[in-house]
């Protein structure tokens, strides 16, 4: 029965009514957390709307005006501190949402009895809009077959769960939802609204440091206005203290052994930072029992996700937004991980019908689970409170909250050794980061030890980088690289180019497992043929390449500074030999195994793309891997960096350089390809046309400042002049088609650039 010990009451429906829900409201104007999850997923990896997701988090409240009932939700990044003028001119600032209301039915054990039917069928995640915004169609929640699911409520004194069966009908013509709904035009997911109410006794703060390694949130506090920065941010962080309640994490039994095995052990790799720090039982991880739930506001869990397609494992925390502390977190698994990283290893060693046959099964499976490892302690890291570093591969031990390639060793005797592929335990700078979040300082003397923390890092060589500087079209800084090997970025290309060719040379049918269509060969052998993706992003990074470190105005510091121009020049150097044919070319042993997909099979997004029929595509194969190289160098935020630093430093490579070095490797190679090479000078021809189409291309790109354009237009002129005056035909072609199109761009059909599978995560 409803009790005033509950925070809000579940009301009985006095018609014993299955499809409404019915709410006692006793605690008006108090503010409290509301957030939204799924527990019932859609399963496909485009979409996101996963088994576990946590969505949108916002301050909520009930208010009563009259004989209604209004649910009203604040934006949590608008927070006034001070005296009560102060917080309401805060308040009344910024907008309310008032997103539900409802009449009062009557009042009962001192609270106000509502129909809440209509809150928990709202789409308080924006699923509709995420749908129409991923091209899926228009969908809307359909009452009709939405109802709330009153059993499985939950209250208790600081936290109420309303599940809800929410069916979403649409035009089902999206090709994500195709794919993994049982009837596209009626998408069903389960949403939980959860209302958490705001400890009582909050958290001391601990303010945010750029160079601290953790997430910043915050908010702006106005009150603040002309005495400080509005901007408050706080490190999140769980509450732990000597004595007080752990913090644990529960695993979901559905992760089968030995994976949950090797998740509990990955996970509990943070024991030895807290205990570092004097608080060794703050933490542990531990397998979930029977009555798992992950949707418990007082469990931490770590879900096993399924889904449809390659897709991200996540670490979230819920956090107050006025102090930072960590209420509950929840960690997303994704299953497909494991066959990710199998299909890695069974491609590197083709163990099937080996001598050696299960060795090297062993080998594999090994390398799966200290992937798990890495990866449960990496995404429990984040739940609690840590960021991405990008930067750890020039640390003593990488940090797990990196992201790993499997390090590949090769032997004296040629072969390949994956038994050190993945680092074990923490590197010094998860350390770090356990200690400046979770340390405990004496009163007053916080803000100086965390300093002495920082400067003991940076003095011990822990760079920290984090997203935006290591990944996507603007990142610049030379040493903050995803999925890297190694942190000399040209010998781990040199490295991982050895193991590739390896790899490639002794490709079979033995890389897959005998009981699957030998169509998957092909998805095997692109993975290897494009194995060196990551470390040419290293290498390119170096090329128009800055370092920079995180800090505040009043600290010692620097601005940007390039790399070297002698690393600049031999960088380029080096990726404009990969455009050579004998970089290119697959072996026979490759092309002579391969076949298309069987009937019922098809080509994923794994696959190349052919325009060969349904067959392997040789040419796709060069084009693919030219476009690795190409798209790094001649990314226009990189060549307006290239520009700049040649300005101020004629040492350094310019535009010109770059599309040099390039042409040296393609349409100006003097030397002949080698006939054994299988294609011949078809190859290359297939790399010069790559190359020459996405410099067209680019001459149209309106990022380009204007001079990059014409310096960049120049030499693209220069070519067409020196290839119309030689004798061989594909030159000439060039020629007039460079001639052509800087006369009308328009007049001339230029080729797409070829669509490189996607190699994360890894």
């Amino acid at each position: 029965m409803p009790g005033e010990a509950d925070f809000i009451d579940l009301v009985p429906d006095p018609e014993l009514r299955s499809d409404r829900l019915l709410l006692g409201i006793r605690h008006f104007d108090e503010p409290f957390l509301l957030t939204v999850s799924l527990s019932q997923g859609l399963g496909s990896s485009d979409l996101w709307l996963d088994r576990g997701k946590a969505g949108k988090t916002s301050l909520a409240q009930f208010r009563r005006v009259g004989d209604r009932v209004l649910f009203a939700v604040r934006n949590k990044h608008f927070l006034t501190s001070g005296d009560p003028a102060a917080v309401r001119a805060g308040e009344e600032s910024f907008a309310l949402s008032v997103v539900w209301s409802a009449p009062v039915l009557r009042e009962e054990n001192g609270a106000v009895v509502v129909d809440a039917t209509g809150l928990v069928l709202a789409d308080h995640d924006g699923i509709a809009e995420h749908l129409h915004s991923r091209d899926q169609g228009d969908y809307a929640v359909d009452e009709s077959v939405s109802l709330p699911l009153v059993a499985d409520s939950r209250t208790g004194p600081d936290a109420v769960r309303l599940p809800a069966l929410l069916t979403f009908r649409g035009p089902g013509r999206g090709s994500a939802v195709r794919a993994v709904a049982g009837d596209p035009r009626a998408v069903t997911v389960v949403q939980q609204l959860n209302l958490l109410r705001l400890p009582a006794s909050p958290l001391p703060v601990r303010r945010y440091h750029p160079a601290s390694g953790g997430y910043g949130i915050g908010y702006a506090d106005h009150a603040l206005v002309g005495r400080a920065s509005t901007q408050v941010k706080l490190q999140p962080r769980f509450r732990a203290e000597p004595g007080g309640a752990p913090i644990v994490f529960h695993i979901d039994p559905a992760v089968p052994e030995p994976f949950r095995s090797a998740v509990v052990e990955g996970g509990n790799w943070w024991q030895r930072a807290f205990a570092g720090i004097g608080l060794p039982d703050a933490y542990r991880v531990e397998p979930g029992g029977e009555g798992f739930d992950p949707y418990d506001p007082d469990v931490n869990g770590v879900v096993w996700v399924h889904r449809a397609g390659r897709g991200w494992s996540l670490g979230q925390g819920l956090t107050d937004p006025r102090t930072g502390e960590i209420l509950h977190a929840r960690v997303r698994l994704g299953s497909q991980r494991a066959e990710q990283v199998r299909a890695l290893g069974e491609s590197l060693l083709a163990p099937y019908g080996r001598p050696d046959e299960a060795e090297r099964l062993a080998a594999v499976e090994e390398l799966v689970l200290a992937r798990l490892r890495q990866l449960a302690a990496h995404e429990i890291g984040h739940a609690l409170g840590f960021m991405h570093n990008f930067a750890s591969t020039g640390h003593p031990e990488p940090s797990v909250m990196d992201y790993p390639h499997a390090r590949i060793r090769v032997t004296e005797e040629g072969g390949l050794d994956l038994t050190a592929a993945y680092g074990t335990g923490l590197g010094p700078w998860d350390h770090f980061l356990v200690a400046h979040a979770y340390g405990r300082f004496d009163a007053g003397d916080e803000e100086r030890a965390l300093a002495e923390l920082r400067r003991e890092a940076a003095e011990s060589g822990l760079i920290y980088l984090s997203d935006e500087d290591a990944q996507g079209p603007d990142a610049a800084h030379a040493d903050a690289v995803t999925w890297v090997t190694g942190a000399d970025a040209l010998q781990a290309l040199e490295t991982m180019l050895r193991v590739r060719r390896i790899a490639l040379d002794g490709f079979s049918r033995g890389v897959l497992p005998p009981d699957r269509q030998t169509g998957e060969l092909e998805e095997r052998a692109v993975l290897l043929h494009l194995l060196h993706r990551h470390e040419v992003t290293a290498v390119a990074r170096l090329v128009g390449g800055v370092r920079y470190a995180y800090g505040l105005a009043g600290e010692d510091g620097q601005g940007a500074r390039p790399v070297d121009a002698a690393t600049q020049h031999t960088a380029l150097t080096r990726l404009a030999e990969l455009l050579r044919a004998e970089q290119l070319a697959l072996p026979r042993a490759v092309l002579d195994t391969l076949t298309p997909p069987a009937i019922r099979y098809g080509r994923t997004e794994q696959y190349l793309d052919t325009g060969a029929g349904r067959i392997f595509d040789p040419f796709e194969a060069v084009r693919v891997a030219t476009a690795l190289v190409t798209e790094h160098l001649l990314d226009p935020a990189r060549l307006n960096r290239l520009a700049w630093q040649h300005a101020a430093d004629p040492e350094t490579p310019g535009v010109t350089d770059l599309v040099d070095a390039l042409l040296a490797a393609t349409w100006r190679r003097t030397d002949p390809v080698p006939t054994e090479l299988p294609g011949g000078a078809a190859v290359q021809h297939a790399a010069d046309w790559t190359l020459l189409n996405h410099l067209l291309t680019l001459l149209d790109d309106t990022a380009l400042h204007a001079p990059v354009r014409m310096s960049l237009r120049g030499a693209v002129r220069r070519l067409g002049t020196e290839l119309r005056c030689q004798g061989d035909e594909q030159a000439g072609e060039a020629g007039e088609l460079i001639r052509a199109f800087l006369a009308d761009s328009g007049s001339v059909r230029v080729d797409p650039l070829p669509r490189v599978p996607p190699g994360a995560p890894n």
